[in-house]
């Protein structure tokens, strides 16, 4: 009978774990496709509070359209992978004004790229590259530097599609 207990309880616990809140702000993040951890219906949602309570990094590097280096702040797309429990290869970018990049996982891990709220320790808004903006490390990485990875650079982020 103990052991029914201990692995009832295990099972409860295990499941509150992979628990995500619901946002209390306005979405700002939607990730849907092949992820095991969701708030709303089939997706998780994120508000920039929910965000910002993931482990933070930084990035200074400058890019295709920012020549001088600039900070950037926030989490790296892996932890956000992680806190939905995403299982795939790639995931797809949607921007709000519907452009769309697909961009391997492999990628996203190897380089550290971040999900930036901030840039210059500025929270980024819809009217400049935000509220979250794709930034991969081009000053630490030479090969990033062409326009395959200029391109995965997408800004005013809506959704993450794993797949």
């Amino acid at each position: 009978m103990p052991t029914r207990l201990f692995a009832l309880a295990t099972l409860v616990f295990s499941t509150l774990a992979l628990a995500l809140p619901a946002p209390e702000g306005d979405t700002v993040l939607w990730v849907n496709g092949n992820i095991g951890v969701t708030n709303i219906d089939s997706s998780a949602e994120f508000d920039l509070a929910m965000i910002d309570d993931l482990e933070q990094s930084e990035v200074k590097t400058n890019n295709h359209v920012v020549e001088e280096v600039t900070s950037y702040r926030g989490p790296k797309i892996s932890s956000i992978l992680e806190a939905v429990g995403a299982k795939g290869e790639h995931i797809k970018v949607i921007a709000w004004d519907d452009y769309v990049v697909t961009i391997p996982i492999a990628d996203i891990d190897k380089y550290g790229v971040l999900l930036a709220t901030h840039e210059n320790d500025k929270r980024m808004t819809i009217d400049g590259k935000g509220p979250l903006f794709v930034v991969f490390p081009f000053t630490d990485y030479p090969e990033l530097q062409n326009d395959l990875y200029y391109n995965w650079s997408v800004w005013q982020v809506m959704e993450i599609v794993v797949e």
